[in-house]
């Protein structure tokens, strides 16, 4: 009897695999082994989206600007606003370790959409998107410096960003948040100027996210 439960039970989730791998389209099957994609953990992403995913764009190494003629080795797939901080948590704890990194990716006309490329850096995900803060002569590399001194410090973890803004978590809040509170308006003035209007509501602001959003407007 538990021989035939046991044969039952590995029955039904075959089946159940076969049936998440099914969701995908060819075209999505095709991409996928383009690209070197697994498709059981890329099913995960459309399971939670409910849309079909398309390959990233490049992005133009000088400018920042998206390349819509030109593509880079990832997939996204376009969910709300509301949903895509939460999406992105919940896949970025389901991938960990397995060389793929999740974020939230601003596509065309400012929609949101859960992105995956190939990596173990969190920091990959700036170098890809060339974040940067060019209207406070903020290059990529410069981004990057500063996001790299916090990952050494606090550990980082990069939830989403785009050409002018970034928004990434710790794994361990600074100490002395007083003086890092400085140091991000120091770092990213319109966080304040043109956000929540003081040190002290910044200070509050990153001890209730266990981040920071940052823009450079």
């Amino acid at each position: 009897m538990r021989l035939i439960v046991s044969i039952l039970t590995i029955g039904l989730l075959s089946l159940f695999g076969c049936e998440q791998k099914s969701n995908l389209t060819p075209v999505e099957n095709e991409l996928l082994k383009k690209i070197n994609f697994s498709a059981d953990q890329m099913v995960e992403v459309k399971n939670l989206t409910k849309n079909t995913f398309k390959q990233l764009p490049a992005i133009d190494q000088e400018t920042g600007e998206v390349l819509n003629d030109k593509f880079y080795d990832g997939i996204y797939s376009e969910t709300t606003e509301e949903a895509a901080e939460v999406y992105t948590k919940q896949l970025k704890a389901k991938f960990k370790g397995t060389g793929y990194l999740v974020f939230t990716f601003e596509g065309e006309d400012n929609k949101k959409n859960i992105a995956v490329i190939k990596g173990v850096d969190e920091l990959d995900i700036l170098r890809y998107r060339r974040t940067d803060g060019i209207n406070y002569d903020l290059e990529n590399k410069d981004i990057i410096k500063k996001v790299a001194e916090w990952q050494s410090k606090y550990g980082v973890v990069v939830i989403g960003c785009n050409r002018d803004w970034l928004h990434v978590e710790f794994d361990t809040l600074p100490t002395n948040m007083d003086e890092f509170a400085k140091e991000v308006y120091e770092f990213c003035p319109d966080s304040v100027d043109q956000g929540v209007g003081s040190i002290e509501a910044l200070k509050e602001a990153i001890i209730q996210m266990h981040g920071v959003w940052l823009w450079w407007d």
